[in-house]
């Protein structure tokens, strides 16, 4: 009966032993930030946790998406706290929480973020976590370990926009339900795309940037005088379109970002979005009944916009340089620079 008690003791010790041995490891291990995905449709979820934390009272981390395929929605982080708005620029989510006040920090497993993206087109999008910091309620920057650095998420199917009722018969109706379905262009709310409707400045960069996908430059701050009345939702697109050359400002320093767009602006900016080996050479004479109407800085534009099949005058052999574009023909000319790429 002894040696019978002693056997369980002896193995109720080393159980115990595991157990402080197992809890002393967690304990040790780095605290570290991991990625998971969830899909509904063509909703996608994307969580971020913490993991093996310690004090944690704020953090900060950036999260790298496909914006061709991925198309960033909202995002919502701790329920304790502050948190910053998330800085979105093309193809990057950034997002920072604090608590408030002199409270401890988190300890364990806890979700930092969840972030929700819909699906634009078909095929695997990658989505990667950079820049993490973790800070402790001291202040302190934790050295973390990031244990799932990125993910994929898997093919998924994307959604047959509903038909827009203004645009049956319209001459731009191919070119403008395919931009739908690519995403890189909507309808309103109450089920049109009102084709005629004219472009704002701001509107082209959106529709240009997002059709186009992201350069290789990094973007500055623009300088523009109007800088401030630019909006937080197109400020990333016009920040694009400026350091890639696409886009500039007026002699007084402004943007004009509700200004709208001519269509000498429009054949300048389409031409700007071609590889720089296919610049306008400039010297020819647009084939148009109007060409002496189209201002001097834009003929070259206008000149290979023609010849390279991405804009096409209106009736009667006219170029309209001065008429402001529509949303119509912006879709017709951007699908066009498509087909170029």
């Amino acid at each position: 009966m002894l040696k019978k008690l002693a056997s369980i003791l002896g193995l109720v010790l080393v159980f115990g032993w595991f157990a402080a041995q197992t809890q002393a490891s967690a304990d040790d291990a780095a605290p570290g930030v991991s990625l998971q995905s969830t899909s509904s449709g063509n909703q996608i979820t994307v969580v971020v946790t913490g993991e093996h934390l310690k004090d944690l009272y704020a953090y900060d981390f950036t999260l790298k998406y496909d914006a061709q395929k991925l198309s960033y929605q909202s995002a919502s982080a701790g329920p304790n706290g502050f948190s910053v708005d998330p800085i979105v620029r093309n193809g990057t989510v950034r997002i920072a929480h604090t608590k408030v006040g002199k409270t401890v920090g988190d300890n364990g497993t806890v979700q930092l973020a969840s972030v929700q993206f819909a699906r634009l087109q078909k095929g695997s999008a990658d989505v990667s976590l950079h820049d993490v910091k973790l800070v402790d309620s001291k202040l302190n920057a934790a050295a973390s370990k990031i244990i799932t650095a990125s993910i994929s998420i898997k093919e998924g199917s994307v959604p047959v926009p509903a038909a827009l009722k203004d645009i049956g018969g319209h001459w731009a109706k191919d070119a403008i339900e395919q931009a739908v379905q690519q995403g890189w262009v909507t309808g309103y709310a109450n089920g049109t795309f009102q084709p005629g409707k004219e472009v704002t400045r701001i509107e082209l960069a959106a529709m240009l940037i997002r059709a186009l996908g992201a350069g290789d430059a990094a973007r500055q701050p623009v300088q523009f005088k109007d800088a401030k009345k630019i909006p937080a939702w197109g400020l990333p697109f016009v920040e694009e379109a400026v350091v890639r050359g696409i886009m500039n400002g007026y002699a007084d320093g402004s943007f004009g970002p509700a200004r709208k767009i001519t269509r000498a602006e429009l054949a300048a900016m389409a031409v700007r979005s071609l590889p720089s080996t296919e610049a306008p050479a400039g010297g020819g004479k647009p084939a148009f009944a109007d060409g002496a109407q189209i201002p001097a800085w834009a003929k070259p534009y206008a000149e290979t916009a023609a010849q390279r099949g991405i804009m096409s005058g209106r009736s009667g052999g006219l170029f309209a340089p001065n008429a402001h574009a529509t949303r119509a023909e912006a879709v017709v000319v951007i699908s066009a620079l498509l087909q170029k790429k």
